[in-house]
């Protein structure tokens, strides 16, 4: 029978994920960890990615500001660059530019006084590999210049990424990889499933990339001189993964954005059900993962959420949720920190070593912090 339901969702399901969600144990057993985690400065509006600047400041993207981020705990806040649209993913160059990847127009560059760099703007204009980069969700700069991107998808821009969940169209998110002018781009690996994340390993001859909707985490060859070769690290990962970057000492960290749920994994099967709930749903009532707790009396799982006082149950189903994983070089888990179904930092989409500290964004709450890294945390 197994092998007949088997042979049945392949011929009518073929997008269906065959892995069951796996429970929380093991290195991803729940804690309290990113709970205690350290708020560094004001609260900042939805902010997505980071990265540590060559002046010693951190460089946050809000909305369609990059801000920079100065002092002891970088609660000095200044704007930057203020773009034409929501800026996302950040990396500085080994010749001193910061890129940001822009929503709908590609990538653009700036000098360290936040002058946009020359001649070197932007390629989203044209196309890459028969369409524009109208979806860039992480970008790493290599030691000899080259510039590697991914692509989320031909479809949704990267603030529309419920709506490129619920779609669930076919693949259709790409690596790419230019020279340092921000020429020659070129796809390097098609066809991948909203790629988040994004990192090189030690010898560069490898890029990390998240998938988020299908939950994976695969090693793709950046040669691109020749046909990509992609091996999957992780198949089934248990929340939905974001980006991902090198940890001090070895391996990486990884960030988990939004839970995953068995009502989001029905309902992704029922395709009538997803074009009715997408056409006369609001977004914020949709049956799927949130960055963020909102509490809406009309919210879908209202009644496993909340008790009768309106109390939130800590081992209620969830829509958000915050993790974050340190993984060793193969990818396997070595420990995790959570902000658990009550918790206040959900929404992880970025989490970085910078100098001696492991900083992470928590995009649903609003908060740059600092994780509790020391062994002496109390897990509970």
């Amino acid at each position: 029978m197994a092998l007949l339901r088997d042979i049945v969702d392949a011929v009518f399901f073929p997008s269906r994920d065959v892995h069951g969600i796996p429970v929380l144990d093991g290195a991803y057993s729940p804690n309290l960890r990113l709970e205690q985690a350290r708020t560094l400065g004001a609260p900042i509006a939805a902010p997505d990615d980071l990265a540590a600047g060559p002046d010693g400041a951190l460089y946050i993207s809000s909305g369609s500001l990059i801000l920079r981020c100065a002092g002891p705990d970088f609660a000095e806040r200044a704007v930057f660059a203020e773009l034409e649209a929501p800026a996302g993913a950040l990396a500085w160059t080994p010749d001193g530019r910061l890129l940001a990847g822009v929503s709908g127009h590609g990538i653009r560059a700036f000098t360290a006084n936040g002058r946009p760099a020359g001649g070197l703007a932007t390629i989203g204009g044209g196309t890459i590999g028969g369409g524009p980069l109208a979806c860039p969700l992480s970008i790493v700069a290599a030691r000899d210049g080259r510039i590697f991107a991914t692509d989320g998808s031909r479809h949704n821009a990267p603030e529309r990424w419920l709506t490129d969940l619920m779609e669930n169209r076919p693949a259709s998110g790409r690596l790419i990889v230019c020279d340092a002018d921000l020429g020659g781009a070129r796809v390097i690996a098609d066809g991948l499933a909203w790629p988040y994340g994004l990192a090189l390993t030690p010898d560069e001859r490898e890029a990390l990339v998240t998938e988020a909707w299908t939950h994976a985490l695969a090693a793709i060859m950046t040669d691109a001189g020749r046909p990509a070769a992609r091996r999957v690290l992780v198949h089934n990962l248990p929340a939905y993964p974001a980006r991902i970057a090198p940890a001090s000492g070895g391996g990486y960290w990884l960030a988990l954005f939004a839970p995953r749920a068995q009502l989001t994994e029905f309902v992704l099967r029922e395709r009538r059900f997803r074009e009715r709930m997408l056409a006369e749903v609001p977004p914020e009532l949709w049956i799927g993962p949130s960055l963020a707790a909102h509490f809406n009396y009309r919210e879908p799982t209202q009644i496993g959420r909340i008790k009768k006082l309106g109390i939130q149950k800590p081992w209620a189903p969830a829509r958000s949720y915050g993790l974050v994983a340190r993984l060793d070089a193969a990818g396997d888990a070595v420990e995790s920190f959570h902000s658990r179904v009550a918790g206040a930092v959900h929404g992880i989409t970025a989490v970085r070593a910078v100098g001696g500290r492991v900083l992470a964004l928590s995009k649903g709450n609003d908060k740059l912090v600092e994780l509790p890294t020391s062994s002496a945390v109390r897990d509970i």
